[in-house]
């Protein structure tokens, strides 16, 4: 996900903007922490590790799917040649990290056998681990996909619930542009010369938005919508059999709040076990709950109609089990890593049965709005229904690297 624009406003004090990010970074959570802004700056999510600290580096999938994925983070990083790319204490050049992606994609469409794959990385780059959650490398993985729903491009008796683009009203102001030791963006709209928050879900969904022509289609099931959101993107099956993707294009800046995590005693108490397929069915057969319960996640996502996708952060596409999304407040946008962890095994009904090794070279080419600090990634499965299936039950602790190309670093400042 991603939030493009920045459109400044001048406020006629500072100390109420410096106010106003105390209040936020309060609210933040236990990930506050890895935001740089008031007071002294964060320690780094990322530390340097030698030999004796690396992972196996045995990669369990083929090296055709991590070349494209490459390819995706060359493209990135050949747009922005003089910026300085961040891991721990070190800095790495923009235009070191796209050379040496690209020797790296040229070995990877050789054909090398694991072994040979490992012996380059190791080599060729330095390796830095996450801090995770507790300080000692805990990271938890999660899984999103790419959903396809029944939508129309026109309301009907089938088709009644709108899918909105970015509405023209909702702003942002970047509080660095104020004063630079502040390092929030906040959203908002206009209302008598006052920059408000925007509308809630609940609000939305009571019709704030109805009569501005922003709808770019029409679902069948207002949960699909709401799934589609905490994707970030998705494919719509219009009536005609034909096919279009949809792209996230902004959010209207209000608290994420996963309703998994409010449901959660409610699954236990039938013996489930929580996953996206146990929430729709949930939802489903409890209606009258339903608006209750979506209100609480009062984040709202919009949505964009575009030839291709799903494009990550970086307006790149990202590429199915090598394409994580992480906080790019605290790692680098477009790097190389590693991720050492579990995933969800299914019997052919579809239900979970297992876990298997993921060991994996992936990219960082994708944020999300609950995937913040240093002890969060969530991993990109791509379309179909076993996709689904790993995203919706992947939920596993482990261990997560970036890798930085060691003839690209910049001398200490």
């Amino acid at each position: 996900m991603r939030l493009k624009s920045k459109i400044k406003f001048k406020f006629k004090f500072k100390l109420f903007v410096a106010l106003l990010v105390v209040f936020i970074t309060a609210c933040a959570g236990p990930e506050a922490f890895t935001r740089p802004g008031l007071g002294n700056p964060p320690a780094p999510a990322l530390v340097k590790v030698g030999p004796g600290g690396y992972p196996a580096f045995m990669d369990d999938s083929e090296p055709f799917s991590l070349a494209r994925a490459t390819a995706n983070s060359i493209d990135y990083f050949s747009k922005l040649p003089q910026k300085t790319i961040v891991f721990g204490t070190d800095r790495y050049s923009a235009a070191g990290m796209a050379n040496a992606l690209s020797r790296f994609r040229e070995f990877l469409l050789s054909g090398p056998s694991a072994g040979l794959v490992k012996k380059y990385v190791t080599e060729k780059f330095n390796v830095y681990k996450s801090v995770g959650c507790d300080g000692r490398g805990s990271v938890l993985f999660t899984g999103y996909y790419c959903p396809e729903i029944k939508a129309s491009l026109a309301p009907g008796k089938e088709f009644k619930y709108p899918l909105y683009k970015k509405p023209d009203d909702l702003v942002l102001a970047d509080l660095g542009d104020f004063d630079e030791s502040l390092n929030v963006t906040i959203v908002g709209r206009v209302k008598d010369g006052m920059l408000v928050p925007y509308y809630s879900r609940r609000k939305i969904r009571e019709g704030a938005l109805d009569g501005k022509g922003l709808e770019i289609a029409w679902c069948r099931d207002p949960l699909d919508i709401f799934f589609l959101q905490i994707q970030g993107s998705g494919v719509l099956r219009f009536p005609d059999g034909s096919r279009e993707h949809v792209n996230y294009a902004g959010e209207n800046g209000r608290e994420y709040r996963s309703i998994g995590a409010i449901l959660m005693g409610k699954c236990r108490a039938e013996g489930g076990r929580m996953s996206l397929e146990w929430l729709r069915d949930y939802l489903h057969s409890h209606p009258k709950e339903m608006n209750s319960i979506l209100d609480k996640n009062k984040s709202y996502v919009f949505f964009t109609l575009s030839g291709d996708g799903p494009f990550g952060c970086l307006d790149e596409p990202v590429t199915g089990g090598r394409s994580i999304a992480v906080d790019n407040g605290i790692f680098p946008p477009g790097a190389l890593a590693f991720v050492d962890t579990r995933e969800p095994d299914f019997m052919a009904s579809g239900k979970p049965s297992g876990w298997s090794p993921f060991k994996r070279f992936v990219l960082a080419q994708d944020e999300g709005g609950a995937i913040k600090g240093p002890g969060r990634v969530d991993i990109y499965f791509g379309y179909g229904r076993k996709a689904a299936e790993e995203a919706g039950f992947m939920k596993r602790d482990g261990r997560l690297y970036f890798l930085a190309p060691k003839d690209a670093i910049l001398p200490p400042r």
